[in-house]
């Protein structure tokens, strides 16, 4: 199983290879999460990889329909706790997406629409993986 929704070995950051750094956040507790991170690297080679894909008109739509949702679940984190890690570590600006970029998206079958979700964007100008996760 490739969702975040419960414990598994992430095979998708993996088929990056190693990172150089690393920022993690995270909300919530067992069921009900938002985590947010960005991963940067040296160098990436994306030919072979299974589960990236360039971006395409469809799948930047996508993209942002993802997006939209989960800024929607910061700001919800944000109106009760102000100071949550998530809502302070969130600097995610769309306008870095290009045609030049990947992207994997995984939506959990098992939930209902946008219920349960991995974004991996994968910005080739800062060589910086961003992952958003949301379960309802």
């Amino acid at each position: 199983m490739l969702s975040a929704c419960s414990e598994f070995k992430n095979e998708v950051l993996e088929s990056l290879g190693e990172y150089k750094s690393k920022e993690y956040f995270t909300s919530g507790g067992f069921q009900d999460y938002t985590n947010y991170a960005k991963y940067t690297y040296e160098n990436i080679d994306f030919s072979g990889n299974v589960y990236f894909n360039r971006i395409s008109s469809d799948s930047a739509e996508q993209l942002s329909y993802h997006i939209e949702n989960f800024e929607g679940w910061v700001q919800t984190i944000k109106e009760t706790e102000p100071k949550n890690e998530v809502v302070l570590g969130y600097d995610f600006d769309s306008s870095v997406i290009s045609e030049e970029d990947y992207l994997y998206i995984y939506d959990d079958p098992d939930y209902s629409e946008l219920g349960c979700y991995d974004v991996y964007f994968f910005d080739i100008e800062s060589m910086t993986l961003y992952y958003f996760h949301n379960n309802i």
